[in-house]
């Protein structure tokens, strides 16, 4: 039974249809600085690390961790002494504190090329794991972390091999029925294929069980995505992990569980099927799909009945392909022809100009191959914003609000949020986010995964996974109203943020600004009007942008009335 098919429809009640855009408000936002007399710890990339896949993980990593169980609103980084800082803004005299040292990562190996950079995680109240980014692991008791209490090592070795680094993504503390603590956590890096020098990325969900006070590990299981990774987290009970990837992932290794050699093939590196039963290809009209037959056929043996949301082929009651397709289609033109033993069946789209994410939902048999005729046309209709030479004025409007921009053109490269079980190495539950990708993620709720924010239209829609045991459902939870669009105009963007109440929402470039939008709210201390309509104005979403004078912005963090920046040498609070 193939993974269950999940279509993400946004609540109709969280969007706003009438949203008419935020307004520029040019209240100063207090910040407090505090400078730092050891800079932030760093890791660049170098020569061999070329790939988008490395790029987007050294360049694009957060160094400014928070902590989702403390209330006070503490954040924390690693400086180039290897020291776990702590700082928060002090209520009482309503400045950045001076950073707490609270631990020392000890240094058992000198950095080497391909190593990662450090992260840290908070599993629990008192319990948080490291990764020293060369490959050694660090179970941590944190203490009563409120009363900044330095944290003791618990546990430390190299979980996923003798020579891997890798980057935490999420940890999980669990006790089992029997009473006992578990520790689950979810590594990722990043491999060289050395046949082919193809880079791919890995994940690893390791397993630990304290016994007699002390940590062991388990398990380990390895997982193989064919494109970048952009989500990745474990289900609250660890039965399962969540990942969005580009070209969809699988496990490989399972300790606990054998992978069958069916859901693993091997010296298939890159992760691409190679026993697919057909192919199929598309335009803007019409679906083309492609069977080998075998030779010396029976053409009277082929029956093909399709309806307006399903098909059913089959060839000597050998069922080829049956289900109910993505969308609809005008049935009563569907062809199809054999030809050199290939069967070959064209069906023509209800709603032309839609591309298909899936044929059949659930249906993995398939290859899809792209075609070259939508590439030349993608090319030609954004080929202006590349172009070498200047465009000659035109005359008429200069704006129209349905020409097609670079972020909205469905590209070859579908982004898939896959739930995989990790008792049968299969994948449960699927949904399919079009070429859109996740441009945030978010934590709602500190006793579920994080949310993850997907471009809706020009909004940013929120979604909310979770699951109990073989349960599992994906929620829409709040609207960032938008939110897609005004990001997708900062070419420079670097992190996208939004607290736990999603009151605003922020984009942070590297270097220059930030923009923050303050989602609507009531006005109470002034009466607004409409120029235009004359309708009366009671709630309104503003905008502010702050100018950051040449320091690149390394980590952030949002809480719901402080938003925190860190540059390489300073911390910088914002009071919202």
């Amino acid at each position: 039974m193939g993974p269950i098919s999940i279509e993400l429809l946004p609540n109709r009640l969280l969007l706003d249809g009438n949203f008419e855009g935020y307004k520029l408000s040019l209240k100063e936002i207090p910040i407090k600085r505090r400078d730092l007399s050891t800079p932030v710890d760093r890791i660049l990339l170098n020569s061999s690390q070329y790939t988008l896949l490395h790029t987007k993980l050294y360049g694009l990593h957060n160094h400014l961790i928070g902590d989702h169980f403390d209330d006070t609103n503490s954040v924390y980084f690693i400086d180039s002494d290897w020291n776990v800082c702590k700082t928060y803004l002090d209520s009482f005299s309503n400045e950045v504190a001076e950073p707490i040292i609270v631990w020392q990562i000890p240094k058992s190996e000198e950095r080497k090329t391909g190593d990662y950079n450090v992260t840290l995680k908070f599993t629990d109240e008192n319990t948080a794991v490291i990764a020293d980014g060369t490959g050694i692991m660090y179970i941590v008791n944190t203490g009563l972390r409120r009363d900044d209490d330095v944290f003791t090592a618990l546990f430390s070795d190299k979980v996923i091999g003798s020579d891997e680094g890798f980057v935490i993504q999420d940890a999980v503390s669990k006790k089992t029925q029997s009473h006992k603590e578990e520790l689950h956590v979810l590594a990722l890096n990043i491999k060289q294929n050395t046949l082919e020098g193809h880079f791919s990325t890995f994940l690893y969900w390791v397993t630990f069980v304290k016994e007699d006070s002390q940590w062991h590990q388990v398990a380990i299981k390895q997982l193989h995505a064919k494109g970048d990774v952009q989500y990745c987290s474990l289900q609250k009970d660890c039965n399962a992990v969540y990942v969005v990837s580009e070209g969809g992932c699988k496990f490989t290794i399972n300790s606990d569980y054998l992978v069958k050699k069916d859901d693993n093939e091997t010296g298939n590196v890159e992760g691409r099927d190679t026993h697919k039963t057909y192919n199929w290809t598309q335009n803007f009209e019409d679906i083309t799909i492609k069977f080998p037959l075998p030779e010396n056929l029976n053409k009277e043996s082929v029956n093909v009945e399709s309806k307006a949301t399903e098909v059913d082929i089959r060839y000597n009651e050998t069922k080829l392909l049956s289900g109910q397709l993505y969308q609809r289609i005008d049935s009563h033109l569907t062809t199809w022809a054999v030809e050199n033993n290939c069967l070959e069946i064209v069906l023509y789209k209800s709603e032309a100009g839609l591309m298909w994410p899936e044929l059949v939902k659930g249906d993995q048999a398939g290859e899809y191959i792209v075609d070259p005729s939508i590439v030349q046309e993608a090319q030609e209709r954004l080929g202006h914003l590349s172009s070498d030479t200047e465009a000659s004025p035109q005359t008429g409007t200069t704006f129209n609000s349905q020409q097609v921009e670079e972020c909205d053109f469905e590209t070859d490269k579908v982004t898939t949020f896959e739930r995989l079980q990790g008792t049968t190495n299969n994948v449960t539950h699927r949904a399919h986010l079009g070429s859109h990708q996740v441009l945030m993620t978010a934590n709602l709720n500190p006793d579920l995964p994080l949310a993850l924010g997907v471009r809706h239209d020009v909004d940013v829609c929120l979604w909310q996974p979770q699951g109990c045991g073989d349960d599992f459902s994906i929620s829409h939870e709040g609207t960032l109203l938008a939110f897609g669009y005004v990001s997708a105009s900062k070419r420079n963007r670097k992190f996208c943020v939004c607290p736990p109440d999603m009151s605003y929402s922020a984009v942070c470039e590297s270097s220059g600004h930030l923009f923050i939008y303050r989602q609507k709210r009531p006005i109470s201390t002034t009466v607004l009007k409409n120029r235009t309509t004359g309708r009366k104005v009671d709630n309104i979403a503003e905008q502010q942008v702050v100018n950051i004078s040449n320091e690149e912005i390394t980590g952030i963090y949002a809480t719901n009335k402080i938003l925190y920046l860190l540059t390489a040498s300073s911390v910088k609070a914002l009071k919202l």
